[in-house]
């Protein structure tokens, strides 16, 4: 028992946590087909007021990583040689700063490729954020992302109540109609396809769950006021990103639920080598 709670305040035990983590995600995404070298070129590439679309393409790194199938592959592979360096140098914190260059990189020229944003690899930012610094200084800089996490989740609630959906019952009935189109066609018989059929149709239940996902999000004011209710916000986190991937399809748990682990930290951390 003992022996378990060290681990546990162990800022290096989260580190290889959150790195075998990704890894794991990573995979995933090839086997799905959710890589460079798997997706096709938009027509398009809707740039936007994003800056770090603008520096990219301002120092030509898409045109380097992009040349062809093989960069593209090759770029992808020198993603996972990343992870294992991190992973195996563990007490590197070099290392672990050019994973999170890279994830930024890959992130950038995906949605560039892709020709708009997307939040596949968003959550790998915040979860990574607390290993760039000196690991005296963890529990700062993972509070300081808790805070972030918190902060995203809590105005994406305040733009769904700003945005006024909820004041009308069939909002979230209409949004699964026209998500779905495609979806229901290839998939007419499949459970999700069944539960947005009944959401259809019985729209006072539909608008429930919506205000509810808009709620579990507005609930993340608790984190910033305090860290009583940390256990609590680490729930909602996984049941507002099941209810994403359940109702709207959106393949984004794994990336997303990753940030779990910054409320779940000890409140007390001993720096010491894992082997």
């Amino acid at each position: 028992m003992k022996q378990s709670i060290h681990y546990l305040q162990n800022p290096f035990f989260w580190k290889r946590i959150v790195i075998a983590f990704i890894g794991i995600l990573m995979i995933w995404f090839w086997y799905s087909g959710m890589l460079l070298h798997h997706i096709w070129d938009s027509p398009f590439n809707y740039k936007g007021a994003d800056i770090s679309f603008w520096l990219v393409c301002l120092f030509k790194i898409p045109d380097l990583i992009l040349l062809n199938y093989y960069t593209a592959i090759t770029f992808s592979f020198f993603g996972i040689i990343l992870l294992i360096l991190a992973f195996y140098f563990i007490e590197n914190r070099s290392v672990m700063v050019c994973l999170g260059m890279y994830m930024f990189i890959y992130q950038v020229v995906f949605n560039l490729k892709l020709g708009y944003h997307t939040h596949h690899l968003y959550g790998m930012h915040f979860a990574l954020l607390p290993f760039y610094f000196n690991i005296k200084h963890f529990k700062i800089s993972a509070e300081f992302s808790r805070v972030l996490v918190c902060l995203t989740y809590l105005f994406a609630g305040l733009f769904k109540l700003k945005g006024m959906a909820w004041m009308h019952i069939d909002s979230f009935s209409n949004t699964l109609q026209n998500q779905h189109a495609a979806y229901f066609h290839f998939n007419d018989s499949n459970l999700r396809t069944q539960f947005a059929y009944f959401l259809i149709e019985h729209q006072f239940v539909s608008w429930i769950l919506f205000c509810s996902a808009m709620l579990l999000q507005l609930s993340f004011v608790l984190g910033l006021l305090t860290s009583k209710f940390d256990k609590y916000l680490a729930l909602f986190i996984i049941l507002f990103h099941l209810m994403d991937w359940f109702l709207m399809n959106l393949g984004v748990f794994m990336s997303m639920t990753i940030l779990v682990y910054l409320f779940l930290l000890p409140s007390s951390f001993k720096v010491s080598k894992i082997k």
